[in-house]
């Protein structure tokens, strides 16, 4: 993996390098990735609740948008599977946008298995975003996995992080950051400090350049469900070594440079800067609120009771479990938010009603 690497690299290249180099990239890999057997679970793993549960969310609005669902960047397949077995019937077309043709091998292998003819047949796999994007556009932990800038700041200056080459092994730089980067920077202390000296966290300019990107192409809507927070809370003193994190066989460390392409990169979302992108395409805000509460919004808990054994205190336990794992404060019911914008249709009085909104006239969530 070392004989590709260019050094020096900015943290946000190394990250990219480390995550979607097309051969020998953490996300080439396809296989042994999501699930117990892997580095991390994601919600639709957990269980087909969420999926089901998020299909039922999007179903009132079918009837305003083209029937078309479109995922950015599927992982395992899972969440396309639940989603298509809950509305699938009343869907034209479910295209996915995935890069990876690892990840594209594995989600076909998983759909063959769980998806009927009638349902796979209106499945196609996409390499690119299309030039317009009609009908309902989701993702869930997407806008994580995009490569951020990292810094340093000092009240006499700003540094930022490189990747380079120290014999045989990767080492982390800190070189002074360009003037227009040092200007950002400041700004964010001054609008969300004051921050203790050598505060470290990190500035991601392509998540936002991706949702700008989305909303421009976007007729419908659109829903992003990812960990994060609000920048007041994002860039508070005491996350003062931000957000950043590696992810290896279910253990997340801050290890950054060893296991290159074998272990997940990710950070926090600023939802606050993404939702000053949607706006700047003239995206229109539905809601924003917590994963937990908006799956219990939408009746979660009903669908599990009428599950199988949902009320066994042995066969339902681990059902249970992983319930309280999508809802609860502790886990990613308050981690996770959902996010959701429209551009081009009128969503007024369907289920999405039930997500609260929450931004004021200054452009902060």
């Amino acid at each position: 993996m070392l004989s590709n690497f260019e050094a020096p690299m900015r943290f946000d290249a190394f990250m990219h390098f480390a995550l979607y180099h097309p051969q020998h990239g953490y996300y080439a890999r396809g296989q042994g990735i999501f699930g117990a057997a892997g580095d991390f679970v994601t919600a639709p793993e957990l269980s087909p609740l969420f999926g089901q549960t998020l299909g039922g969310a999007l179903a009132s609005v079918l009837p305003r948008c083209p029937p078309v669902v479109t995922e950015f960047g599927a992982g395992s397949g899972q969440l396309a599977c639940d989603v298509l077995l809950e509305i699938g019937h009343v869907l034209q077309a479910y295209q996915i946008v995935e890069v990876s043709g690892g990840l594209q091998h594995a989600q076909r292998e998983r759909m063959s298995k769980q998806l009927p003819p009638a349902l796979l047949n209106k499945v196609t796999w996409l390499s690119a975003l299309p030039p317009r994007i009609e009908g309902l556009l989701i993702g869930n932990e997407v806008l994580d996995a995009t490569p951020v800038r990292r810094f340093r700041w000092y009240s006499s200056g700003v540094d930022e992080a490189w990747v380079g080459l120290d014999g045989d092994h990767l080492a982390l730089r800190w070189h002074a950051a360009d003037p227009a980067f040092t200007d950002r920077v400041n700004a964010l202390q001054l609008a969300h400090g004051p921050w203790p000296e050598g505060y470290v966290s990190e500035f991601n300019e392509q998540a936002p350049a991706l949702v700008r990107t989305l909303t421009e192409r976007l007729y419908g809507l659109a829903l992003m469900i990812d960990y994060g927070h609000d920048a007041d809370h994002y860039y508070a003193a005491h996350r003062h070594q931000g957000t950043l994190r590696a992810t290896l066989r279910h253990i997340a460390h801050d290890d950054f440079l060893n296991h290159v392409g074998e272990q997940d990169l990710t950070a926090h979302v600023d939802f606050s800067a993404v939702y000053q992108a949607l706006c700047s395409c003239e995206g229109q805000l539905e809601g924003y609120t917590t994963q937990g509460e908006f799956l219990m919004a939408h009746g979660l808990l009903d669908r599990a009771a009428l599950t199988t054994d949902w009320n066994d205190p042995v066969r339902g336990g681990p059902q249970r479990q992983a319930v309280n794992t999508l809802l609860s404060e502790a886990h990613m019911g308050q981690e996770f938010k959902v996010l959701a914008w429209s551009k081009g249709v009128d969503l007024e009085g369907t289920a999405l009603n039930h997500v609260f909104l929450r931004h004021d006239h200054s452009g902060k969530l």
